[in-house]
């Protein structure tokens, strides 16, 4: 993970401005370039009866200009580097607008405030750019890193699709740069989903297909660590869901970031469905970087 070029995406409604501080942070460590993108919008069709073409133009200029005077002002507050740019964009679909920008301008990094606490069928603008994003996307947890924490990656490693294993080697790389950078150490999770029917029934042995996940995967996982390695305490492999593992491994290791794999899916399955990255997203109060293929 080469961290050189930052879009951040200001929140207006976090007053403490949590992911400029990361940005902050994330500058001086990688020496890297940062854009802010704020954005506004106010429903002005609803004075087309009482308001010419015109006037509703000059409401829409004014809105631009405020919004854009607190972003100026917000930046310039920030110890964010001197070379910092930022705009104010006028939409009201944030995701949409990334999505745009980033294929004509290169980022390697998209740091936003996670909003994680939505309804089952709202698809709130973090998940919008998890499905349609080809960038690592960082969401901030609205707290600031404490010392003696640690970085949690998550590994699919029951997949044997190759772009799945190909995107585990990409959580790992990460995960050691931003260890590396942060002085932290590092911990791998894996749920082994096991149905929980056929453990009732008797079918499956949990604990032997824990024992025997763990003398299979252990060691895969150290050999993609390469030279710098992992302690086999920091591998944790649990039985049970994501959505339930992941949240409790990070709480009990003290992560401070979550990094996951993420191959979002789209349309009404991805409504209904979700997928894994989206279903942990709800549960975990951590930072969270999300890779992409």
């Amino acid at each position: 993970m080469n961290v050189k070029r930052i879009l951040v995406i200001a929140d207006r409604k976090d007053s403490s401005q949590q992911a400029l501080a990361h940005a902050t942070l994330m500058a001086k460590q990688f020496n890297a370039s940062i854009h802010v993108a704020g954005f506004c919008y106010e429903r002005l069709s609803v004075l087309d009866e009482s308001m010419s073409k015109s006037d509703i133009d000059t409401a829409k200029q004014k809105i631009v200009q405020a919004s854009q005077a607190w972003l100026d002002e917000t930046v310039s507050e920030s110890s964010l580097p001197v070379s910092t740019t930022d705009e104010m964009v006028w939409s009201k679909d944030i995701a949409a607008w990334v999505t745009k920008h980033c294929s004509t301008h290169q980022y390697d990094l998209i740091i936003k405030t996670g909003h994680r606490s939505e309804h089952a069928f709202y698809v709130p603008t973090d998940w919008q750019l998890l499905r349609s994003g080809n960038v690592p996307l960082l969401l901030v947890a609205e707290k600031k890193w404490r010392k003696k924490q640690s970085i949690m990656l998550t590994l699919d490693m029951a997949s044997t699709k190759k772009t799945k294993q190909a995107l585990n080697q990409k959580v790992i790389d990460a995960g050691k740069v931003l260890a590396n950078a942060n002085n932290m150490p590092i911990h791998v999770c894996f749920s082994l989903a096991l149905s929980p029917v056929l453990k009732d029934l008797g079918i499956i042995d949990k604990r032997k297909s824990l024992k025997e996940a763990k003398k299979k995967y252990i060691p895969k996982i150290q050999a993609m660590f390469g030279s710098q390695g992992i302690l086999e305490e920091n591998i944790h492999i649990k039985v049970g869901y994501a959505d339930k593992v992941v949240p409790s491994v990070a709480s009990d290791v003290g992560a401070a970031l979550v990094i996951m794999g993420s191959v979002g899916r789209k349309g009404l399955k991805a409504k209904v469905l979700g997928n894994t990255a989206e279903s942990v997203l709800t549960l975990l109060k951590t930072d969270v970087l999300i890779i992409q293929p």
